[in-house]
């Protein structure tokens, strides 16, 4: 989304402008007096900071005209997911990588999709704006069918309209859309059904079946358009728990560590912390709204989950580190700490991880 916003800014913005009408009408906002983040024009962050300024944005995409940098794919790890196990699974709870945030949660029997993105680009159009380095590690056909959607909020490496589209017209009917205040309407144009999309706020849950959902606080902060719907939608993490398992994925967030005391001490023992470890460089841009390697081992020091997996990297050129680079750093962060890399691992793109299998875990 960052790359992409950057395009607002540079030559290509008429463009853009004139996708935003074709998309308008804006996310209506509601705000809530009683609730501290529901601000006069918009949501807030718990922790309030300093929001990427079109300034900031016109001097990192100066600067980054210069990088030159090299994404050694061959060292990003890639296995063939058993497709027709997760199809017939209904019982072992389980998560599949499939790129970047997106991924496959079996849960309770029920089988529950995070960030769909399956497009080529991150962006509002297909022949420009941040390009998908390698595929999704199962083509959408193949997965089994998704009774449930999350999207944490609504930049474009997270809330895809191709994806959402494909999904809405899914055979047997579409699935159930859970969603941030105000990222409701976005998913209407993208042809999801009224009455199967549920918004909510900060700590709010949802249940579906035997699972119930929680939308998080994070430390982001949302814009879909040139102008007019700068935080207008809410953004957040999910907590998802069925059968006495609980997994949790923070969205999209900068790194405060009241915010993380606050959220460990509400969900209690987390099982499986889903933690992102790339788009951060560079820090004086990044650091208030993405964790790098570093801050994501104190989320899990905090949060003491019984594991953790590394997403959100390895697909999209958002941000200035090689795509290769962030579970080089997640690596030097877990052996500082002391920490076993079998407890805060990299999975491998399509990865499968049966969360009813016991962890080895030993010392680095």
């Amino acid at each position: 989304m960052l790359a992409a916003e950057c395009l607002h800014h540079s030559g290509y913005r008429p463009l853009f402008m004139l996708l935003d009408l074709l998309r308008w009408p804006l996310p209506r906002y509601r705000p809530d007096a009683s609730r501290g983040h529901h601000g006069s024009d918009g949501y807030r962050n718990l922790y309030p900071f300093q929001q990427p300024r079109f300034v900031d944005l016109a001097r990192w995409n100066w600067q980054r005209r210069r990088l030159k940098v090299a994404h050694r794919l061959q060292d990003i790890r890639r296995v063939e997911p058993d497709a027709a196990a997760l199809t017939a699974n209904r019982e072992r709870p389980s998560y599949t990588w499939i790129g970047h945030a997106s991924g496959l949660i079996q849960l309770a029997g029920v089988n529950l999709l995070l960030d769909p993105v399956w497009s080529p680009r991150a962006s509002p159009v297909q022949w420009m704006g941040p390009k998908r380095l390698l595929p999704p590690a199962m083509a959408l056909p193949d997965l089994p069918r998704i009774d449930v959607v999350m999207v944490t909020h609504n930049h474009y490496d997270h809330l895809d309209f191709p994806t959402l589209r494909r999904l809405a017209a899914q055979a047997g009917g579409s699935p159930l859309f859970v969603v941030p205040l105000g990222v409701g309407r976005t998913l209407l144009r993208a042809g999801a059904p009224a009455e199967r999309i549920v918004e909510l706020d900060w700590w709010q849950r949802h249940r579906h079946g035997a699972v119930e959902l929680t939308l998080t606080p994070a430390q982001h902060w949302s814009k879909r358009w040139v102008w007019g719907d700068r935080n207008r939608a809410l953004w957040g993490g999910f907590a998802v728990k069925g059968d006495g398992v609980q997994l949790w994925y923070p969205g999209d967030t900068g790194y405060h560590p009241e915010l993380f005391a606050r959220i460990a001490e509400h969900l209690g023992e987390v099982d499986l912390a889903l933690l992102p470890i790339g788009a951060y460089q560079p820090r004086w841009f990044l650091a208030p709204q993405h964790i790098n390697p570093d801050e994501a081992v104190e989320i899990f020091r905090i949060l003491r989950p019984k594991r953790a997996l590394a997403v959100h990297w390895g697909t999209f050129v958002l941000t200035d580190e090689p795509l290769h680079q962030p579970p080089l750093d997640l690596a030097e962060a877990l052996r500082r700490h002391g920490i076993a890399p079998a407890d805060f691992s990299v999975p491998a793109l399509g990865e499968t991880v049966w969360l009813d299998e016991p962890i080895r875990s030993e010392k680095p």
